[in-house]
């Protein structure tokens, strides 16, 4: 019987392939850090500017169009990887799609080598976006390779069908044990009006490629902010910042930490936060004026007031070689209440919900997982230390694995037909 089985499952794995989004044949060695650009308008905002060439990560580029991403990426921009779903034969408005079919693709397989670290950006109301991120979250942590997950958020005025997909996106990531989630807010960041280090006004998006830029000069950055997120299983952060601060003009950290509030980049509530973790930048010449210490102690005094923090952690500063005395102070804020955002985005797209789950395409207990998130996972967790039940017959248990895993391909090739016939 178990011979049988696995003569089936080796015909539905051929065509699981033949359905599968194909990566690229070339292989490129990573760097040390990766970054992973997915969808539209995280890739534009990492393209705004890139980094000194020296210092670029190996880029991977996640789209529904590999084709149109090749038009976008600048020559020279050095080694990288596209992954596109034109030739894939899915379906990729929805999340639900396209999960079952990206989820089964490692685009990690590609590459000579794994990258020691990986920052993500990712606009998450597309279904190619939202099915990719907690995706390669997963991927990521199966190599052991410590990830940062940064989730733009759609605008108000977007469509429901985006604000589903985004739901859904940072509703699975967030049910990832050990998962470092940065949300971010589209409208937040367009509205955004700043200066960087050389006193240039910076306005929109482009504070989000001053950010990635700012993640990508701190080596230790994403393997601390994991560490952080493990000790205090705190997963969700947003960020807060002041940029190209002159130091003469603001006088202290106090005053740069209340323009940070002016200028927040997701509607969250402060008092609610528990972890923070302090990134700055400044010029090599005030590392006296400005030490590690001094801003730790200004910012525990500026959050007295405003939140009941577990922990307080200020990194080594970057020190860059500068004349001017711009600071860039950047708070990194987790452990706040998201029920209210999320339980309003779940009115917004319940039309959207029932429609799908009526078509078939989404199961009611699998909504409800997502919408557990954090209780599902304790759920699981609590599940794996029960004690063992009785243990099967060897055999027995291999044909009920062969039965389960094709039970679950004949599903796929359903919901493929029923794809194909809409």
């Amino acid at each position: 019987m178990i011979e049988d089985i696995e003569s089936v499952l080796g015909i539905l794995d051929d065509i699981e392939d033949w359905y599968a989004p194909k990566a690229p044949a070339e292989d490129f060695t990573p760097s040390k850090q990766a970054l992973v650009c997915i969808g539209e308008y995280a890739i534009k905002t990492y393209l705004k500017k890139l980094p000194d060439k020296a210092n670029r990560p190996f880029s991977i580029f996640v789209e529904k169009s590999g084709i149109d991403v090749g038009k976008w990426i600048p020559q020279g921009l050095g080694p990288h990887l596209v992954l596109g779903f034109e030739n894939s034969q899915v379906n990729t408005h929805f999340w639900y799609s396209v999960l079952p079919y990206f989820s089964k693709n490692d685009p990690l397989a590609t590459m000579d080598g794994k990258p020691k670290v990986s920052i993500m950006l990712a606009s998450v109301w597309d279904g190619v976006s939202s099915a990719s991120l907690p995706t390669l979250i997963s991927k990521f942590q199966a190599s052991q390779v410590n990830s940062l997950a940064t989730a733009i958020l759609p605008s108000k005025a977007q469509t429901n069908d985006a604000h589903f997909n985004s739901l859904a996106s940072i509703k699975n990531c967030a049910a990832i044990q050990g998962s470092t989630v940065l949300l971010l807010e589209r409208d937040m960041l367009e509205s955004y009006a700043g200066v960087d280090r050389k006193g240039a006004l910076m306005k929109g998006s482009s504070v989000a490629n001053y950010l990635v830029h700012l993640m990508l000069d701190k080596e230790a950055f994403v393997s601390e902010l994991s560490e952080l997120s493990r000790t205090f299983n705190v997963n969700t952060y947003t960020v807060l910042l002041s940029t190209g601060a002159s130091y003469s003009i603001y006088g202290s950290v106090e005053n740069m930490l209340d323009a940070a509030l002016l200028n927040p980049l997701l509607t969250f509530e402060l008092k609610s936060s528990s972890v923070l973790y302090v990134l700055v930048r400044m010029p090599s010449w005030l590392k006296e004026k400005l030490t590690r210490g001094n801003i730790e102690l200004a910012t525990a005094n500026w959050f007295k007031e405003k939140a009941e923090l577990k922990s307080l952690n200020v990194t080594e500063p970057i020190y860059v070689d500068e004349q001017n005395d711009r600071v860039d102070l950047t708070l990194f804020i987790g452990g706040f209440d998201t029920k209210k955002m999320l339980t309003g985005l779940e009115q917004k797209v319940r039309a959207l919900k029932s429609e799908a789950m009526k078509k078939g395409f989404i199961k009611g207990d699998d909504w409800q997982v997502i919408l557990q998130g954090e209780g599902e996972k304790k759920a699981v967790e609590a599940k794996a230390q029960e004690p063992a039940g009785e243990a099967q017959n060897p055999e027995e248990a291999l044909e009920a694995g062969k039965r389960l895993e094709l039970e679950r391909v004949l599903c796929m090739l359903e919901n493929l037909e029923e794809q194909s016939e809409l």
